[in-house]
């Protein structure tokens, strides 16, 4: 896979690209490279993460945008940084993530523990921005949950929400943030009208009619 710091903007790179990049930043952290977030080893990250890249639609080729090729100049010069507001974020819901998987939630007496118990799999750089620089999500692996993981969405190094791993990809909390829910909803609907119109008709025949 491509090291994503030699992507330029306006590359064709259908629906979704996939990439990688090292951060030292996570080094240490459980190496979670495996299938839905999954430890891949027994031993510690080397840092080095998978990305994928969702492509900005023009006339129907998906490209890279100068967006996104910011954002991502902007997580290799302060990845550390990010990563600290990832996890004091994290670190402050763990009460709740507490209240919902009970004893699944390993003793964690402070930050610098976190790093037993979780690891980085995916990073996410959104299609959506705002003030220059595109949304990115972080997916993490965690021992409480295999199956749905940790999702975090960030602008820059900002965390704007944290759920399971969908939040992560999760364009609706993007559009939110930046302001275009309302407009991107319209978007959606006229692209979906005739799927919507369908299930409309299809609602309205008798139960004996549906076969």
């Amino acid at each position: 896979m491509q090291n994503i710091l030699e992507l330029k903007p306006n590359i064709i790179i259908g629906d979704n690209y996939e990439g990688q990049i090292t951060l030292t930043a996570w080094k240490g952290f459980q190496s979670r490279q495996g299938f839905y977030g999954s430890k891949d080893s027994n031993e510690t990250s080397n840092g080095l993460v998978k990305v994928f890249i969702n492509g900005w639609q023009v006339d129907y080729v998906k490209t890279t945008t100068q967006e996104q090729i910011n954002s991502i100049l902007f997580l290799q010069d302060n990845s550390e940084k990010i990563r600290d507001e990832i996890l004091n974020a994290l670190y402050k819901e763990l009460p709740e993530i507490r209240d919902i998987y009970e004893d699944l939630v390993p003793e964690i007496n402070s930050i610098s523990d976190l790093k037993n118990f979780i690891g980085l799999s995916i990073i996410h750089i959104m299609e959506s921005d705002k003030d220059g620089f595109a949304y990115i999500g972080y997916e993490l692996g965690c021992d409480w949950d295999d199956e749905h993981g940790i999702g975090v969405m960030t602008h820059k190094d900002r965390v704007i929400e944290i759920g399971q791993a969908d939040t992560s990809f999760n364009s609706w909390i993007t559009y939110k943030d930046n302001g275009t829910e309302a407009e991107q909803e319209a978007r959606w609907n006229e692209e979906n009208r005739a799927v919507i119109e369908q299930h409309k008709n299809e609602t309205k025949k008798p139960w004996w009619k549906s076969w």
